[in-house]
Protein backbone atom coordinates (compact mmCIF):
# COMPACT_ATOMS: atom_id res chain seq x y z
CA UNK A 1 0.00 0.00 0.00
CA UNK A 2 2.92 2.39 0.56
CA UNK A 3 3.40 2.95 -3.16
CA UNK A 4 -0.26 3.97 -3.51
CA UNK A 5 0.26 6.55 -0.77
CA UNK A 6 3.38 7.87 -2.50
CA UNK A 7 1.51 8.05 -5.81
CA UNK A 8 -1.26 10.07 -4.17
CA UNK A 9 1.35 12.54 -2.92
CA UNK A 10 3.18 12.68 -6.24
CA UNK A 11 -0.09 13.41 -8.07
CA UNK A 12 -0.86 16.51 -5.99
CA UNK A 13 -1.15 19.73 -8.00
CA UNK A 14 -1.44 23.49 -7.51
CA UNK A 15 0.53 23.71 -4.29
CA UNK A 16 3.70 25.59 -3.44
CA UNK A 17 5.15 23.80 -0.45
CA UNK A 18 8.53 22.23 0.17
CA UNK A 19 7.83 18.67 1.22
CA UNK A 20 9.85 15.62 2.15
CA UNK A 21 8.68 12.07 2.79
CA UNK A 22 10.04 10.29 5.87
CA UNK A 23 9.77 6.50 5.95
CA UNK A 24 10.63 4.46 9.01
CA UNK A 25 10.84 0.84 7.84
CA UNK A 26 10.03 -1.51 10.69
CA UNK A 27 12.48 -4.26 9.63
CA UNK A 28 10.06 -5.29 6.89
CA UNK A 29 10.71 -8.06 4.38
CA UNK A 30 8.29 -6.76 1.76
CA UNK A 31 10.91 -5.23 -0.54
CA UNK A 32 10.56 -1.66 0.72
CA UNK A 33 14.33 -1.18 1.05
CA UNK A 34 14.89 -2.29 -2.55
CA UNK A 35 12.19 0.09 -3.81
CA UNK A 36 13.56 3.23 -2.17
CA UNK A 37 15.99 4.07 -4.98
CA UNK A 38 13.28 3.42 -7.56
CA UNK A 39 10.91 5.76 -5.77
CA UNK A 40 13.58 8.42 -5.35
CA UNK A 41 14.06 8.42 -9.11
CA UNK A 42 10.36 8.33 -9.96
CA UNK A 43 8.92 10.88 -7.56
CA UNK A 44 9.33 14.65 -7.41
CA UNK A 45 10.03 14.87 -3.67
CA UNK A 46 12.96 13.83 -1.47
CA UNK A 47 12.59 10.62 0.53
CA UNK A 48 14.29 10.21 3.90
CA UNK A 49 14.49 6.52 4.71
CA UNK A 50 15.63 4.58 7.73
CA UNK A 51 15.32 0.85 8.21
CA UNK A 52 15.12 -0.45 11.76
CA UNK A 53 17.40 -3.42 12.41
CA UNK A 54 14.63 -5.01 14.48
CA UNK A 55 10.86 -4.62 14.51
CA UNK A 56 10.15 -1.87 17.04
CA UNK A 57 6.42 -2.50 17.06
CA UNK A 58 3.96 -0.12 15.38
CA UNK A 59 3.83 2.42 18.22
CA UNK A 60 7.57 3.10 18.38
CA UNK A 61 7.87 2.97 14.60
CA UNK A 62 5.54 5.79 13.69
CA UNK A 63 7.00 7.89 16.47
CA UNK A 64 10.39 7.18 14.88
CA UNK A 65 9.16 8.44 11.51
CA UNK A 66 8.45 11.89 12.97
CA UNK A 67 11.97 12.04 14.40
CA UNK A 68 13.34 11.85 10.83
CA UNK A 69 11.55 15.00 9.72
CA UNK A 70 13.15 18.40 9.11
CA UNK A 71 10.08 20.44 8.14
CA UNK A 72 8.01 22.94 10.09
CA UNK A 73 5.02 20.59 10.09
CA UNK A 74 4.56 16.84 10.01
CA UNK A 75 1.57 15.17 8.39
CA UNK A 76 1.59 11.74 9.99
CA UNK A 77 0.28 9.04 7.68
CA UNK A 78 -0.58 5.42 8.03
CA UNK A 79 1.01 3.73 5.03
CA UNK A 80 -2.30 2.22 3.89
CA UNK A 81 -4.10 5.58 3.53
CA UNK A 82 -3.82 8.16 0.75
CA UNK A 83 -4.11 11.88 0.08
CA UNK A 84 -7.29 13.06 -1.60
CA UNK A 85 -7.09 15.18 -4.75
CA UNK A 86 -5.63 18.67 -4.18
CA UNK A 87 -5.19 18.08 -0.44
CA UNK A 88 -1.83 19.85 -0.27
CA UNK A 89 -3.17 22.86 -2.15
CA UNK A 90 -6.16 23.02 0.20
CA UNK A 91 -3.97 22.68 3.29
CA UNK A 92 -1.74 25.48 2.04
CA UNK A 93 -4.67 27.91 2.14
CA UNK A 94 -4.93 27.36 5.91
CA UNK A 95 -1.27 27.68 6.86
CA UNK A 96 -1.41 31.44 7.44
CA UNK A 97 -3.05 30.69 10.79
CA UNK A 98 0.25 29.09 11.91
CA UNK A 99 -1.70 26.66 14.06
CA UNK A 100 0.04 24.15 16.27
CA UNK A 101 -2.36 21.44 15.09
CA UNK A 102 -4.35 21.07 11.90
CA UNK A 103 -7.07 18.44 12.04
CA UNK A 104 -8.76 17.37 8.81
CA UNK A 105 -11.61 14.99 8.03
CA UNK A 106 -11.48 11.81 5.97
CA UNK A 107 -13.20 10.00 3.13
CA UNK A 108 -13.86 6.30 3.78
CA UNK A 109 -13.53 3.72 1.02
CA UNK A 110 -13.27 0.01 0.49
CA UNK A 111 -9.92 -1.73 0.55
CA UNK A 112 -9.38 -0.78 -3.11
CA UNK A 113 -9.67 2.99 -2.36
CA UNK A 114 -12.35 3.13 -5.08
CA UNK A 115 -15.64 2.13 -3.46
CA UNK A 116 -16.92 5.18 -1.54
CA UNK A 117 -18.50 4.19 1.76
CA UNK A 118 -18.60 7.60 3.40
CA UNK A 119 -17.62 10.63 1.30
CA UNK A 120 -17.05 12.82 4.37
CA UNK A 121 -16.47 11.55 7.91
CA UNK A 122 -16.46 14.60 10.17
CA UNK A 123 -14.68 14.75 13.51
CA UNK A 124 -16.42 17.86 14.85
CA UNK A 125 -19.96 19.22 14.52
CA UNK A 126 -18.71 22.51 13.11
CA UNK A 127 -17.43 23.90 9.86
CA UNK A 128 -13.85 25.17 9.59
CA UNK A 129 -12.81 26.83 12.82
CA UNK A 130 -9.65 28.09 14.48
CA UNK A 131 -9.59 27.23 18.19
CA UNK A 132 -7.41 28.97 20.77
CA UNK A 133 -7.05 27.06 24.04
CA UNK A 134 -6.26 29.66 26.67
CA UNK A 135 -8.07 27.90 29.51
CA UNK A 136 -9.97 24.75 30.42
CA UNK A 137 -13.32 26.22 29.38
CA UNK A 138 -11.96 26.62 25.84
CA UNK A 139 -10.96 22.95 25.89
CA UNK A 140 -14.30 21.84 27.30
CA UNK A 141 -16.18 23.69 24.56
CA UNK A 142 -14.02 22.00 21.94
CA UNK A 143 -14.57 18.55 23.45
CA UNK A 144 -18.33 19.12 23.47
CA UNK A 145 -18.16 19.58 19.69
CA UNK A 146 -16.31 16.33 19.00
CA UNK A 147 -18.36 13.65 17.26
CA UNK A 148 -15.91 10.83 17.97
CA UNK A 149 -12.41 10.18 19.24
CA UNK A 150 -11.19 11.32 15.83
CA UNK A 151 -11.71 14.81 17.26
CA UNK A 152 -9.18 13.98 19.95
CA UNK A 153 -6.56 12.69 17.57
CA UNK A 154 -7.19 8.94 17.30
CA UNK A 155 -6.89 8.83 13.51
CA UNK A 156 -3.24 9.28 12.66
CA UNK A 157 -3.64 10.38 9.04
CA UNK A 158 -5.87 13.36 9.95
CA UNK A 159 -3.11 15.03 11.95
CA UNK A 160 -0.78 17.80 10.84
CA UNK A 161 1.30 19.05 13.75
CA UNK A 162 3.97 21.70 14.21
CA UNK A 163 7.25 19.80 14.57
CA UNK A 164 8.67 22.01 17.33
CA UNK A 165 5.53 21.48 19.42
CA UNK A 166 5.75 17.71 18.97
CA UNK A 167 9.46 17.67 19.86
CA UNK A 168 8.88 19.72 23.01
CA UNK A 169 6.71 17.03 24.62
CA UNK A 170 8.29 14.71 27.19
CA UNK A 171 6.88 11.40 25.98
CA UNK A 172 5.37 8.99 28.50
CA UNK A 173 6.61 5.52 27.56
CA UNK A 174 3.67 3.89 29.35
CA UNK A 175 1.68 4.64 26.19
CA UNK A 176 3.77 2.23 24.14
CA UNK A 177 1.54 -0.74 23.47
CA UNK A 178 -1.73 1.20 23.72
CA UNK A 179 -1.90 1.76 19.93
CA UNK A 180 -2.35 5.46 20.70
CA UNK A 181 1.04 6.85 21.77
CA UNK A 182 0.62 9.73 19.34
CA UNK A 183 -2.54 10.78 21.18
CA UNK A 184 -0.53 11.34 24.36
CA UNK A 185 1.71 13.73 22.44
CA UNK A 186 -1.19 15.46 20.69
CA UNK A 187 -3.13 15.84 23.95
CA UNK A 188 -0.01 17.28 25.57
CA UNK A 189 0.15 19.89 22.79
CA UNK A 190 -3.63 20.44 23.10
CA UNK A 191 -3.23 21.20 26.81
CA UNK A 192 -0.36 23.64 26.28
CA UNK A 193 -1.54 27.19 27.16
CA UNK A 194 -2.32 29.15 24.01
CA UNK A 195 -2.39 26.11 21.73
CA UNK A 196 -3.90 26.85 18.31
CA UNK A 197 -5.92 24.10 16.61
CA UNK A 198 -7.31 24.71 13.13
CA UNK A 199 -10.11 22.33 12.21
CA UNK A 200 -10.40 21.76 8.46
CA UNK A 201 -13.87 20.42 7.76
CA UNK A 202 -12.82 18.80 4.51
CA UNK A 203 -11.91 15.17 3.74
CA UNK A 204 -8.27 15.62 2.79
CA UNK A 205 -7.45 11.98 3.57
CA UNK A 206 -8.70 8.74 2.05
CA UNK A 207 -9.09 5.99 4.64
CA UNK A 208 -8.77 2.45 3.32
CA UNK A 209 -11.52 0.26 4.77
CA UNK A 210 -11.42 -3.43 5.73
CA UNK A 211 -7.81 -2.97 6.78
CA UNK A 212 -7.85 -1.98 10.45
CA UNK A 213 -4.51 -3.07 11.88
CA UNK A 214 -6.01 -2.76 15.37
CA UNK A 215 -8.29 -5.74 14.59
CA UNK A 216 -5.44 -8.24 14.36
CA UNK A 217 -6.44 -9.69 17.73
CA UNK A 218 -10.14 -9.71 16.92
CA UNK A 219 -13.10 -7.32 16.83
CA UNK A 220 -13.70 -7.52 20.58
CA UNK A 221 -10.12 -6.59 21.36
CA UNK A 222 -10.40 -3.73 18.85
CA UNK A 223 -13.26 -2.29 20.88
CA UNK A 224 -11.35 -2.59 24.16
CA UNK A 225 -8.27 -0.84 22.73
CA UNK A 226 -10.21 2.44 22.60
CA UNK A 227 -11.41 2.12 26.20
CA UNK A 228 -8.02 1.16 27.61
CA UNK A 229 -6.20 4.05 25.95
CA UNK A 230 -8.79 6.80 26.31
CA UNK A 231 -9.65 6.04 29.93
CA UNK A 232 -5.91 6.18 30.66
CA UNK A 233 -5.67 9.52 28.85
CA UNK A 234 -8.67 10.88 30.77
CA UNK A 235 -7.11 9.93 34.08
CA UNK A 236 -3.58 11.06 33.22
CA UNK A 237 -4.60 14.47 31.90
CA UNK A 238 -7.76 15.40 33.75
CA UNK A 239 -7.95 13.54 37.07
CA UNK A 240 -7.89 16.89 38.90
CA UNK A 241 -10.59 18.49 36.75
CA UNK A 242 -13.82 16.51 36.95
CA UNK A 243 -15.72 18.64 34.43
CA UNK A 244 -13.01 18.40 31.78
CA UNK A 245 -12.52 14.69 32.49
CA UNK A 246 -16.23 14.07 31.96
CA UNK A 247 -16.19 16.07 28.71
CA UNK A 248 -13.27 13.99 27.45
CA UNK A 249 -14.92 10.71 28.49
CA UNK A 250 -18.12 11.76 26.73
CA UNK A 251 -16.19 11.82 23.46
CA UNK A 252 -15.32 8.16 24.04
CA UNK A 253 -19.00 7.41 24.68
CA UNK A 254 -19.87 9.01 21.34
CA UNK A 255 -17.33 6.73 19.65
CA UNK A 256 -18.48 3.67 21.58
CA UNK A 257 -22.17 4.14 22.49
CA UNK A 258 -23.36 1.62 25.06
CA UNK A 259 -26.11 -0.18 23.11
CA UNK A 260 -24.27 -0.66 19.83
CA UNK A 261 -20.99 -1.56 21.51
CA UNK A 262 -22.46 -4.10 23.93
CA UNK A 263 -24.34 -5.79 21.09
CA UNK A 264 -21.08 -6.03 19.13
CA UNK A 265 -19.28 -7.42 22.16
CA UNK A 266 -22.05 -9.98 22.66
CA UNK A 267 -21.33 -11.24 19.14
CA UNK A 268 -17.54 -11.18 19.18
CA UNK A 269 -16.32 -11.19 22.78
CA UNK A 270 -15.45 -13.93 25.23
CA UNK A 271 -16.47 -13.81 28.88
CA UNK A 272 -13.34 -11.92 29.97
CA UNK A 273 -13.76 -9.30 27.24
CA UNK A 274 -17.44 -8.83 28.11
CA UNK A 275 -16.52 -8.37 31.77
CA UNK A 276 -13.83 -5.84 30.87
CA UNK A 277 -16.29 -3.85 28.78
CA UNK A 278 -18.82 -3.78 31.62
CA UNK A 279 -16.14 -2.49 33.97
CA UNK A 280 -15.15 0.22 31.52
CA UNK A 281 -18.74 1.44 31.18
CA UNK A 282 -19.05 1.43 34.96
CA UNK A 283 -15.99 3.71 35.14
CA UNK A 284 -17.74 5.99 32.66
CA UNK A 285 -20.72 6.25 35.00
CA UNK A 286 -23.16 4.06 33.10
CA UNK A 287 -26.02 2.67 35.18
CA UNK A 288 -25.35 -0.82 36.54
CA UNK A 289 -28.72 -1.99 35.25
CA UNK A 290 -27.57 -1.06 31.75
CA UNK A 291 -24.28 -2.91 31.83
CA UNK A 292 -25.32 -6.14 33.58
Amino acid sequence: YLEELLNSINNQEKFNLDIEICISDNASNDGTEEMIDVWRNNYNFPIIYRRNSVNLGPDRNFLASVSLANGDYCWIFGSDDALAKDSLAILQTYLDSQADIYLCDRKETGCDLVEIRNPHRSWLRTDDELYVFNNNLDREIYLSRCLSIGGVFSYLSSLIVKKERWDAIDFDASYIGTSYPHVFIMMSVFNTPGCLLHYISKPLVICRGDNDSFEKKGKARRILIDFIAYLKLANDFYSKNISLKRAFENVLLKERPWLYTTLAMACYGNSDEKRDLSEFYAKLGCNKNMIN
